[in-house]
């Protein structure tokens, strides 16, 4: 059993994620040599405001971002919607994603990574 606590853990500065605008906190709390399946990831990102998460596209893996708190505008495949505390987001294989912290305060998220 592996138990890692993401509200504990060792943040670490990050600029320009994605060639995103920003600094923001960041952690991969789990690996792909932490799983046997077709995870490849979970990290906790703290995005302060006026961050961003630049727009960028993966392979054929999959993307869940998962709000735990604040908002903000999300791309993904050219639909822009505003995300909030409590949103899952699903960014299929070959998708085109970004975020933007365009509030007053910090969002937190984890993010998912699933290989195919």
């Amino acid at each position: 059993m592996i138990i890692r606590n993401y509200l504990s853990a060792e943040l670490v500065q990050v600029s320009g994620i994605h060639d995103g605008i920003g600094t923001a906190l960041h952690k991969t709390l789990f690996g792909p040599k932490d799983f046997t399946t077709n995870l490849r990831f979970i990290n906790y990102t703290i995005l302060p405001p006026g961050a961003t998460i630049g727009l960028h596209t993966h392979g054929d893996d999959e993307e869940i971002y998962i709000v735990l708190e604040g908002s903000g505008e999300m791309t993904a495949n050219g639909e822009v919607r505003q995300v909030k505390t409590g949103d899952l987001i699903v960014n299929p294989p070959f998708g085109t994603h970004g975020l933007v912290n365009n509030t007053n305060e910090e969002i937190r998220l984890m993010v998912i990574g699933i290989s195919k």
